[in-house]
């Protein structure tokens, strides 16, 4: 249709003259007309190529915008939000490094944390419905990718002026002194691992008060006697507005990796690319002795 001249089409296609006319007579057969009829130096459309041509040029152009390597991701100007499911203890210490790192550098990006569910974990990411997991994942599906983002262990919080704590925890008092937890539907990775070693012992945890939410963990510590688990991390930043202890767990515990999840299908999309360093860097530096 631009050229009016299969020769000259031909040329433009870098194809041979006949094989430009075989591929006329399949379009001529394909919609029942003859398309391009000759005329005097060129070629003449008839009224259904006329027809065809706007649409066909609407296809070409979708088309080379799908096969086009996609545009750079500006974060500066870009417009996204983020999922991310991760427990309240990490919420707490990632979400203030990582909104000051994004008022900064991409103010466009908007972020929502979730809560954890590990059964829905998976399916919400292969939907879209969430963009990453933060947090340990035991035996993640190979649809999955990962990154290591930092190292943590669980510590014991105590009130510095506990009658009975001072400086250490023994075993016993680790075990008759009531705890105070959060109280979700399953027991997360880290605090499994603690009733797993009470449980080897053939003692029981007393376990006195669950409340939803670290900010009330820590407020009920610091104005009583129970005390809590939590990751190291956390309880440095706990301490600094609270009067707080920070004791070893007197019972093997494993460490604790925390990484970023994210499925296969995003892993080359250069805005999730960007999150995914962006995330690592506001992180570093972040570890439990």
């Amino acid at each position: 249709m631009a050229e009016r001249s299969v020769s000259a089409a031909a040329a433009r296609l870098e194809l041979s003259q006949p094989a430009m006319s075989h591929a006329l007579g399949r379009l001529r057969r394909l919609f029942d007309d003859p398309l391009l009829l000759k005329g005097h130096g060129f070629m003449i459309p008839t009224g259904r190529a006329l027809e065809l041509e706007d649409q066909v040029r609407a296809l070409l152009a979708n088309a080379e915008q799908i096969l086009t390597r996609p545009a750079a991701f500006d974060p500066a100007t870009a417009q996204k939000r983020f999922v991310v499911m991760a427990a309240e203890n990490l919420e707490c210490l990632i979400a203030p490094r990582l909104m000051e790192r994004l008022q900064r550098e991409a103010p466009g990006i908007a972020l929502n944390f979730r809560s954890p569910d590990r059964g829905r974990a998976l399916g919400w990411l292969e939907s879209g419905e969430i963009d990453f997991r933060i947090g340990q994942w035991p035996k993640p599906a190979q649809t999955l990718r990962s990154k290591p983002l930092f190292r943590d262990c669980l510590v014991c919080i105590a009130r510095k002026e506990h009658p009975e704590i001072r400086g250490k925890i023994s075993v016993e008092q680790f075990l008759n002194t009531p705890h105070v937890r959060i109280d979700t539907p399953r027991v997360g990775v880290s605090m499994h691992s603690i009733d797993e070693a009470v449980s080897a012992l053939r003692r029981g945890l007393r376990v006195s008060l669950r409340v939803h939410s670290t900010y009330a963990i820590s407020h009920v510590v610091e104005h009583t006697d129970l005390i809590a688990c939590v990751t190291e991390c956390l309880a440095r930043k706990l301490a600094d507005d609270h009067p707080l202890q920070i004791l070893p767990v007197p019972l093997p515990v494993p460490r604790i990796q925390i990484s970023l999840y994210w499925h296969e299908r995003t892993q080359k999309q250069p805005e999730h690319r960007w999150f995914r360093q962006l995330l690592a860097d506001s992180v570093k530096g972040m570890r439990g002795s």
